[in-house]
């Protein structure tokens, strides 16, 4: 959960739970029960999704690794290939084994 929205949710809940406290002097300034029930819902809510955006972040993370693990993989087997058709073979005829590059 980010810094941020974790203090905003924290300030929701104080002033919800003061509001509730005080709910007479809450009502003369057109503060009512609904109103603080609709703002407890809307940081519950909110909680609820960042956790749910937290755990996306985690799977995009091993993702991203993941990801990065099978192009070095790929790679390292390209550049296995390549460097034994050099080795084996005339700059002319790389070509024709697929490999582009030069020496």
């Amino acid at each position: 959960m980010s810094i941020t929205i974790l203090n905003e949710i924290d300030k929701a809940k104080v002033l919800v739970d003061g509001m509730r406290n005080n709910l007479d002097k809450a009502k003369e300034l057109g503060i009512d029960a609904p109103a603080l029930d609709r703002l407890e819902t809307a940081f519950t809510d909110l909680k609820i999704k960042d956790d749910e955006l937290d755990a996306l972040r985690r799977r995009a993370t091993l993702k991203v690794k993941e990801n990065n693990e099978l192009l070095a993989d790929m790679k390292e087997q390209m550049l296995s290939m390549r460097k034994a058709v050099k080795q084996n073979y005339p700059q002319q005829e790389w070509m024709s084994f697929g490999v582009q590059d030069k020496r």
